[in-house]
């Protein structure tokens, strides 16, 4: 993979870039690449990712305290414009594993209750789901996963067809219920017939989702939060974190 840095920006950093106005860099698992992803896994649970990034003889290894794999294909691009600019492969190395993720972006909370909550309520689209649910099926509980998505907005007339992959990506990674948000999954859901292959719960809203979710959280339960910004997937956010967790029988 590669990218094209188009420079525009004077100030502060501009001591950095330099003359530099245009430049192409090439990244990912590829021999050849300016900065080759040599391998990454998650670790501690699935909460940290362990990255081994290559430049030419260079090597360095180190770990992104935020869960979710596609972070180190993030911080391989990253690590080939740093380089590029003349950062040294082992100092970005040691930056970024200080990295803290942007609110409502694969933000791996604990509530008070005790339940796992990831944050990924800033946005969605088909790629970043996926990614999303990947990264819920990394993380070990002892209870259940638990995925609530909510439509991913703006996709054009292929829009129900994004769903019904996203939905049966679920299947495949095995989530123990998934709960929906919006028409659009609820009308992929529908034509897949999912309800047969997994746990399901739907509605037409993030408020109508939270008063249906009383009761039916448990303290080891890891929950992912995702949708597009319309769907207001933060109000769901706010309810499993102010969720009294009175017992321990699950109805879904």
């Amino acid at each position: 993979m590669g990218i094209q840095v188009d420079v525009t920006e004077t100030g502060p950093t501009q001591n950095l870039i330099g003359s530099f106005r245009s430049f192409q860099v090439l990244f990912g698992r590829r021999k050849g690449s300016d900065v080759r992803l040599v391998s990454a896994q998650s670790i501690d649970g699935g909460h940290k990712v362990q990255v081994v990034l290559e430049r030419s003889e260079e090597v360095v290894e180190f770990v992104i305290p935020s869960p979710g794999l596609h972070l180190a294909l993030d911080a391989c691009a990253a690590a080939s414009i740093a380089t590029y600019l003349g950062v040294p492969l082992a100092l970005f190395g040691k930056s970024f594993s200080k990295f803290i993720p942007v609110h409502g972006r694969s933000e791996l909370e604990i509530a008070e209750n005790g339940i796992k909550v990831v944050n990924d309520t800033y946005n969605a689209s088909p790629d970043s789901t996926r990614s999303a649910i990947d990264l819920l099926r990394a993380i070990e509980c002892k209870g259940r996963k638990v995925a609530i998505l909510g439509d991913m907005l703006e996709l054009g007339p292929k829009e129900i067809m994004f769903h019904e992959l996203i939905l049966q990506h679920c299947v495949d990674a095995r989530i123990d219920l998934v709960a929906l948000v919006g028409k659009r999954f609820l009308t992929a859901a529908e034509n897949l017939n999912i309800g047969q292959e997994m746990k399901l719960v739907c509605a037409y809203d993030a408020d109508e989702l939270a008063s249906r979710f009383s009761r039916n959280l448990h303290w080891d339960d890891v929950v992912l939060v995702k949708g597009s910004r319309g769907m207001q997937m933060e109000k769901i956010i706010s309810f499993i974190k102010s969720c009294v967790l009175v017992s321990h029988i699950r109805t879904f």
